[in-house]
């Protein structure tokens, strides 16, 4: 008997509208094997105008980017509306974020990495780290009952300044990333940044899913480290990277070889 899939509910928590497309290979390959995948972007990404009349126009126009690059990819958009750069790790900010990946009953999070030289992706990931924990715990409580909590992971953003770490496990995105440099230069994102900029982007974008792709047989591929949030996650990360046997000990030298 044909084992009956199981949908999961992935939620991509991110700070701003676009930031999606740094996993968005990952975001879609979950949408085309029929899970449901939403991006919950904590802010609207206004401070990339001036403050002022520009700021709330801009929102207007970031909140279409997002739900444009969404459609392209094949997930659903929600966003929270946190002012753009004031992503603390609060316990209010971190209650926000809880009821609302319970109420997208998210089984699978995905979030930016903690050493982000953006500070709203940086500290969205240090919130996260707590989130994680506490979106399944049954002893806090919520407006929401704890959501089935299966994995967490991060992805990284501001991959042309980032120091470089060394992932946990990448993906192949290779039959989905044409797909996500499509979202990136999609015109409402070249409303916000204009199309040079979003070459450099999609091109920055390409080489690095290149290079993990590269460094893994694949055509493309992207970069994804474990999150040790929560306590129910540990087990599942820990037989992920445990091995029965260490492989270079099993493989039968020839005579004239010798092993180090």
């Amino acid at each position: 008997m044909r084992k009956q899939f199981k949908k999961l509910n992935v939620v991509v928590v991110s700070a701003h509208p676009d930031d999606i497309c740094c996993c968005g290979g990952t975001a879609n390959k979950y949408a085309q094997q029929g899970h449901h995948v939403v991006q919950l972007s904590v802010t609207l990404g206004e401070t990339v105008r001036r403050p002022g009349p520009e700021q709330e126009k801009i929102k207007h126009l970031r909140k279409r980017e997002g739900d444009a690059i969404c459609g392209i990819l094949g997930v659903e958009s929600c966003y929270l509306d946190v002012p753009c750069n004031k992503i603390i790790p609060t316990m209010d900010m971190k209650m926000r974020l809880v009821n609302e990946l319970r109420r997208l009953k998210a089984n699978v999070i995905l979030f930016p990495t903690p050493w982000d030289v953006h500070a709203d992706h940086r500290n969205l990931s240090w919130t996260m780290r707590d989130v994680t924990y506490y979106a399944g715990h049954i002893g806090i409580a919520g407006d929401y009952p704890p959501c089935g909590l299966q994995a967490a992971a991060m992805y990284d953003i501001e991959i042309g300044y980032n120091e470089m770490h060394p992932p946990d496990f990448v993906v192949d995105v290779t039959h989905t990333a044409e797909t996500n440099f499509k979202a990136i230069m999609c015109k409402e994102r070249a409303r916000v940044f204009g199309q040079d900029a979003g070459r450099a982007f999609r091109d920055d974008l390409q080489a690095w899913t290149r290079f993990w792709g590269m460094r893994h047989g694949v055509k493309y591929a992207e970069a994804w480290w474990y999150s040790y949030g929560s306590m129910a996650m540990m087990d599942p990360c820990r037989k992920r990277n445990m091995l029965e046997a260490a492989p270079a000990l099993q493989r039968k030298l020839p005579a004239d070889r010798v092993a180090f």
